[in-house]
């Protein structure tokens, strides 16, 4: 049938309270028929790492998490919801004298009570140093990690994070990597990469990194008195004031006149903030600014250092133009 029973009224059974719970996670992607069923599995992110494989010796721990657990290949009978309450130590099996081998961490839904197991699936021995992976056939499922058994002589099993993560619907889904993304992306979906701590969006060409809209981030702030004389020129030009753009860079502008000119930084014209957002550089920066036609010297001079001093070097306090200084806070 076309319609199903809604959440969680009389007579609804299991598949269609999955389905109803379903509703509430990131969809998966897949522009099929099914699409708008099908839902992402992965662990919820928290606190602690759940989900994460540690390898010491011949044991592999797992922390506790909770995830969600889907069937692609059959969407109508609803996700999973699945929770290991607390650590759980795995044994390996031995390392052979020769050969390498590799291990999965598997947690997977099964008709045996209680429904949730994670296990090892051990793989086949082989001469290479990339072992072939076991197969996992359970479609319920999801590999935690991979651990590589090296040969008993020559080193200790190691693990790999091999964790797909899932979020509210909507919400902003981790991945560890590029090759984790969302094959098949809706349009609304977002992505945080854990490798390089950068939001991603979808666009015609590919992922790409997500920047917020100019403007969007900061707005110019010009600060109600300058220091050591300097005050604005007039109201016929942009008064002195800073702004930082969505990629860390600090702008100034501004117009300003008679103040004291300083080789010692001792007598800025204004000092940056740093709280609640930094405006400050990480290095000592030095920039030309515009001074009047006739002036001497025929060039100015804005020196900008890490504690937020702005000093005015040299110039002719005819006039001094800091429009165009820009500068990174990284």
């Amino acid at each position: 049938m076309a319609e199903r029973h809604p959440g969680w009224v009389d007579g609804i059974d299991a598949a269609e309270a999955r389905l109803a719970t379903g509703l509430l996670v990131a969809a998966n992607g897949v522009a099929d028929a099914l699409g708008p069923m099908r839902v992402r599995s992965g662990i919820r992110d928290a606190p602690g790492y759940p989900g994460r494989v540690a390898v010491s010796g011949t044991k592999a721990t797992v922390n506790a998490f909770q995830a969600v657990i889907a069937d692609d290949a059959r969407p109508a009978g609803g996700a999973y919801l699945v929770t290991m309450d607390t650590q759980k130590e795995l044994t390996l099996g031995a390392a052979h004298q020769s050969l390498y081998r590799m291990d999965l961490v598997v947690a997977e839904v099964l008709d045996t009570d209680p429904g949730l197991l994670v296990s090892v699936y051990p793989g086949d021995n082989s001469a290479s140093a990339t072992p072939p992976r076991p197969a996992v056939t359970n479609p319920l499922s999801l590999v935690l990690g991979e651990v590589t058994v090296p040969p008993a002589t020559t080193g200790a099993p190691s693990a790999k994070d091999t964790r797909w993560f899932t979020a509210a619907l909507n919400a902003i889904i981790p991945v560890l990597g590029e090759a984790d993304r969302p094959p098949n992306p809706h349009g609304s979906m977002i992505i945080f990469r854990l490798d390089t701590r950068k939001l991603e969006v979808r666009t015609s060409e590919g992922w790409t990194t997500y920047r917020p809209p100019r403007g969007s981030v900061d707005t110019w702030h010009t600060p109600s008195a300058l220091s050591n004389g300097w005050v604005n020129y007039n109201a016929g030009y942009p008064q002195f004031g800073y702004t930082i753009t969505e990629d860390g860079w600090v702008h100034l502008r501004g117009l300003i006149k008679s103040g004291v000119f300083d080789t010692t930084a001792t007598k800025q014209i204004f000092t940056l903030p740093n709280t609640p957002i930094n405006y400050r550089p990480v290095t000592h920066h030095l920039f030309p600014a515009a001074v009047p036609p006739a002036g001497n010297p025929p060039t100015g001079r804005i020196d900008v250092w890490p504690d937020g001093k702005v000093v005015a070097v040299h110039g002719t306090n005819g006039y001094l133009s800091l429009d165009g200084i820009s500068f990174a806070t990284y």
